[in-house]
């Protein structure tokens, strides 16, 4: 359901929060830095209400004033700042591009690396095929953990009760996995006997995904190291042609990180 939709039917325990984040969203897709009708006409926020949210989040310096433009706003450098950070504490990704180059000449497949947030699957970095073979992926790309391969395959390695915690917090914000997650279940099985996890049509039709854990000292998964492969169906022996340098370069990354 889009953001504006479900604003309007269901009432905001923030609305203030909600707003400022619909303006975020709205400024960071933006082609072009917009003016405060164009803001409050395309997230249908007051227009009283959005010149408040929008002064403080100058004061912030979440939001900016675009000089290309007359009375326009763009995304502003704290967002930048925030983005930087986290980024930057990811230390598994210096080791990646070496390890992902070999692994790309190897299978030549686009390589991507994941991490864990929350509930959720985030790529932090990849590596594209010379191949004329572009994916929709891109750093910053976000997905549920059990409709991934990368979140597959770090669920394989957690412990049933992380498992069960995780699919009671999920039901909360998605009641229909409780149908899925029988299914989740078997591929979370099959993934931690196999070492990979493969999915189809996880990132666009027809490209299929698979995906191994890195693990820490500890034996706890903290990201996941993928190929995408075109086609809408993968061979058995061509997944398993590839899982086996997958889990290669997975296991260099393990021993990395430490």
């Amino acid at each position: 359901m889009p953001e504006r939709e479900k604003s309007e039917k269901e009432k905001s325990k923030a609305p203030a929060v909600d707003s400022s984040v619909l303006i975020m969203d709205l400024l960071a897709s933006a082609n072009y830095p917009m003016t405060l009708s164009e803001i409050c006409e395309q997230t249908g926020i007051p227009s009283a209400s959005g010149h408040r949210i929008i002064n403080t989040l100058l004061e912030h310096q979440m939001v900016a004033h675009d000089p290309s433009r007359k009375k326009s706003y763009c995304i502003g450098a704290k967002i930048f700042q925030i983005a930087s950070t986290i980024y930057n504490k990811q230390s598994i990704i210096p080791f990646f591009y070496p390890i992902a180059e070999i692994l790309k000449n190897e299978i030549h497949k686009t390589i991507f690396l994941s991490v864990p947030v929350g509930n959720t699957i985030v790529v932090v970095s990849k590596l594209e095929t010379s191949l004329n073979c572009a994916f929709n992926i891109f750093i910053g790309q976000t997905m549920p953990l059990y409709q991934s391969a990368s979140g597959k395959a770090i669920l394989s390695m957690r412990s049933t009760e992380f498992q069960q915690t995780y699919l009671a917090s999920e039901k909360k914000v998605n009641p229909q996995i409780k149908q899925e997650w029988q299914t989740v279940q078997e591929e979370l099985d099959r993934a931690k006997r196999l070492g990979y996890a493969v999915t189809h049509g996880e990132i666009e039709a027809g490209v299929s995904c698979i995906s191994a854990p890195i693990l820490n000292l500890r034996n706890e998964p903290v990201a996941a190291i993928s190929a995408s492969i075109s086609g809408d169906y993968l061979d058995q022996q061509e997944a398993r042609d590839n899982a086996k340098k997958l889990i290669q370069a997975a296991r260099q990354l393990s021993s990395r990180i430490g």
